[in-house]
């Protein structure tokens, strides 16, 4: 009973190390899903009152983009702790009974993976977005 609690405790253990870099990576699109949607609401104030409307048009719109991608950023990334998540209980649950295939455990590690890979995929989508925009504002745009 020693040995599987010390083999649980080690699971457990790289699971939680997986976890804390998906709560890290939450926590930064978080933060640039938040100045994404304060700026549009700042430039939509703004396209409202101002006679430069071609280029707050566009600086809007890249900005309506950089929103849509940081969604599917948290939602790949919501998808990686999911199936980290049932990787862990599944791993868990096999030591105690073994009724769960190590091939279906590994596949949830490898959609995870993907998962996350996917996630800053389009986090790095956001950044070139993130730039678009700046250089629309500073009228540095082609």
């Amino acid at each position: 009973m020693h040995v599987k609690l010390d083999g649980i405790v080690e699971l457990v253990t790289g699971s939680l190390v997986l976890f804390s870099s998906i709560g890290i990576f939450v926590l930064t699109l978080n933060a640039r899903y938040t100045h994404a949607i304060g700026r549009v609401r700042d430039i939509y104030e703004e396209l409202q009152i101002n006679k430069n409307q071609e280029k707050l048009a566009k600086e809007l719109n890249t900005m309506v983009y950089r929103c849509h991608v940081l969604k599917w950023s948290f939602a790949l990334l919501l998808c990686s702790a999911i199936s980290s998540g049932i990787f862990m209980l599944g791993s868990i649950s096999s030591r105690f009974t073994d009724q769960i295939n190590a091939d279906v455990l590994i596949l949830f590690v490898v959609f995870s993976v993907l998962f996350i890979f996917s996630s800053m995929v389009c986090l790095f989508i956001d950044v070139l977005a993130s730039l678009k925009a700046t250089m629309i504002h500073i009228e540095r745009a082609k």
